[in-house]
């Protein structure tokens, strides 16, 4: 077991947190798949209109938007960053959806309700960040009605990697990347029924096709003039952004070692 000073883990959760910051200030999340693998997961999960969901680590809400408009369902978002939840809040109203959508301030590892209370959780790129994954999905479980499911889409190591890459990963995004064995066996410890695990590669030009499409070009050119800003307001995220622009790899080369799941469970 590695113990680590205080010190040291406070300068590492800041670095990570640059990442996060980044995306709240760009108006950008990400998750791999695009809204091909978001509908997926809520086939999967078999939301519809009569269906309560939770969606954790929820952004900027582009995904509780686009399920309450595709699927005509409730959804509730929580995420741990306020600058993520205002923005998402004000995504909901620009689209007419606060009848349907709302947003609230909230750890994974702590979810502020009650027990059974919705009838899908999911999440898109959410738990390869969360330090206790295992806790995570027990509060997941908690809050989810019998019956309901639990359905994630997360970043997925379908090649072995070498340990710097794993370093590099761990560094610039603060998050650990599992093998579809690694995220199947976490579904599976806490008795969830009918496991469904689906995993791809990722293909960067269609990634960032999905990425673009998403955006308009207000909001594109608004992403980057918020990011130059950041990096010259934050000695903090210049120091990520270093780190990030450290990568011993093209970014090519790095996309035989990861693509992404889909991972489902049944209460």
């Amino acid at each position: 077991m590695v113990i680590k000073m205080k010190n040291e883990y406070e300068s590492e959760k800041k670095i990570s947190d640059s990442y996060f910051e980044f995306q709240a200030v760009m108006g950008m999340t990400k998750h791999m798949g695009g809204v091909k693998a978001t509908e997926e997961l809520a086939e999967s999960c078999h939301i519809d209109k009569d269906r309560y969901v939770l969606d954790i680590g929820c952004g900027l809400g582009k995904t509780a938007c686009h399920l309450a408009k595709k699927y005509g369902c409730r959804v509730t978002g929580v995420d741990i960053s306020e600058k993520m939840v205002e923005q998402a809040r004000k995504r909901a109203e620009k689209a007419g959806l606060e009848d349907k959508v709302e947003f609230r301030i909230g750890d994974a590892q702590d979810l502020p309700f009650e027990e059974s209370s919705f009838d899908a959780v999911i999440g898109e790129s959410v738990l390869a960040f969360v330090e206790d994954k295992p806790r995570a999905l027990k509060e997941f479980i908690r809050v989810t009605k019998t019956e309901g499911y639990i359905g994630f889409n997360e970043c997925t190591w379908i090649r072995k990697p070498p340990a710097r890459l794993i370093q590099y990963i761990s560094d610039v995004l603060g998050a650990v990347f599992l093998t579809p064995n690694g995220w199947q066996e976490i579904w599976e410890k806490p008795g969830l029924k009918d496991i469904i695990v689906r995993t791809y590669k990722v293909r960067i030009l269609e990634q960032w096709g999905n990425e673009i499409r998403e955006l308009d070009f207000k909001e594109y050119s608004g992403a980057w003039y918020g990011f130059f800003s950041l990096l010259f307001k934050s000695p903090e995220c210049r120091k990520w952004a270093r780190k990030t622009l450290s990568m011993p790899w093209n970014i090519f080369a790095l996309l035989k070692y990861f693509g992404y799941g889909i991972y489902i469970g049944r209460k």
